[in-house]
């Protein structure tokens, strides 16, 4: 390869050093303007202490990269967040947000060009070595923005979360205060009445029953309705499960096996599948009287399975699912699959046991079986 006799190699190392040396001496000037630049902009940064030092920490490194860049030539990418760093701003409840960060990273971005391009002018010499350290600076800034923006959409999707979280117990506390009490109330009266009444038998007692079987019924669905609401957000599905399993009593055998990676199915499909699944355990363990309860979901990339399977007493299925059984969530169940696009299957025979079945597909994909 032939050499540059004007530029030989030596002289080139000295101009990379040189300008990488002009660049370290200017990071002082440059950072003093970028927070005078902030404070002039009123930008949030200037007025939160703790964002204007994470500001200036991450300049000092920015301007590290620059340098690093010119003495090698390669751009600067894989180090931490840009001018503030937004999941630490995020859980400390800043309202710092992507919007901001670019304001301020404009203001960074022109104060280090103004800054270096002096010295370009005196010594044009330089020039090749500037444009090193511009797409240095702009790669610099550009991965800290991307960084932040994924942080603070993390941040704010948390922040809707909690919020629905919120809402969820709201509705539940006005259930159970309006029509909890209210139904709880007539329950007690028909009760008292019944007592008030055993010498009167022309009182039609038959109707009492049923109606006091109607108000337990209302009761305990209010019930499985508020605790609905009441559930924390699903974050594993193999853990709301497990915790749920152990909070039930009783004597049946209840093993849970999951399968495959959770993080191939979305927020929404966890918690609508643990959901329908919790419904299933509920159902067999109050309704079927089984001595065990086999729990498996098994997770693909492209579907997700999950079924309950007891030996308890089991149904006809021709002829419908028993009275207390129907009422108690299978709607319910069912409705939940379709909003995903997904089946729910029940097979019983009598003595031997139900099994629930599920099955959603996954995005990109699609349930070519489904009629």
């Amino acid at each position: 390869m032939a050499r540059d006799p004007v530029n030989p190699p030596t002289e080139v190392s000295d101009r990379h050093e040189r300008f990488a040396a002009v660049i370290n001496a200017e990071c002082g000037a440059i950072l003093a303007s970028f927070a005078n630049g902030l404070e002039a902009s009123h930008s949030p940064l200037a007025a939160e202490p703790c964002a204007l030092d994470r500001a200036m920490t991450s300049g000092s490194e920015i301007i590290a990269d620059v340098v690093a860049s010119v003495r090698d030539g390669a751009q600067a990418g894989d180090r931490p967040t840009m001018l503030a760093s937004l999941d630490e701003e995020g859980k400390a409840g800043s309202r710092l947000s992507p919007a901001d960060l670019l304001s301020a990273a404009a203001i960074f971005f022109d104060v280090t060009v103004s800054s270096l391009v002096s010295h370009v002018r005196n010594d044009p010499e330089l020039l090749p070595y500037f444009v090193i350290a511009i797409l240095a600076l702009n790669e610099s800034i550009s991965v800290r923005l991307r960084e932040a923006t994924l942080a603070y959409t993390g941040y704010l999707l948390e922040q809707v979360d909690q919020a629905h979280v919120d809402e969820r117990r709201r509705i539940a506390r006005e259930l159970h205060d309006r029509l909890g009490e209210g139904m709880s109330a007539a329950l007690r009266q028909l009760e008292l009445h019944e007592i008030t009444s055993q010498d009167q038998p022309a009182i039609p007692r038959p109707r009492v029953a049923i109606a006091k079987d109607a108000l337990t019924e209302a009761i305990h669905r209010l019930r499985v309705v508020t605790s609905d609401l009441r559930q924390e957000s699903v974050r594993s599905l193999e853990t709301a499960l497990v915790q749920y399993i152990d909070s039930v009593t009783t004597d049946a055998d209840v093993r849970l096996r999951v399968s495959g990676d959770e993080a191939w199915a979305s927020h929404d499909v966890i918690e609508e599948t643990f959901l329908i699944v919790r419904e299933a355990i509920r159902n067999a363990l109050q309704h079927g009287d089984p001595h065990q309860v086999l729990i498996r979901v098994a997770l693909a990339p492209h579907e997700m399975r999950a079924w309950v399977e007891d030996d308890g007493r089991g149904f006809a299925p021709a002829r419908g699912a028993p009275r207390a059984l129907a009422g108690t969530g299978l709607a319910s169940m069912r409705e939940r699959a379709a909003l995903m696009a997904g089946r729910l299957t029940i097979a019983s025979v009598p003595g031997q046991g139900t099994r629930v079945e599920f099955l959603v597909p996954l995005p990109g994909h699609r349930d070519d079986q489904r009629r």
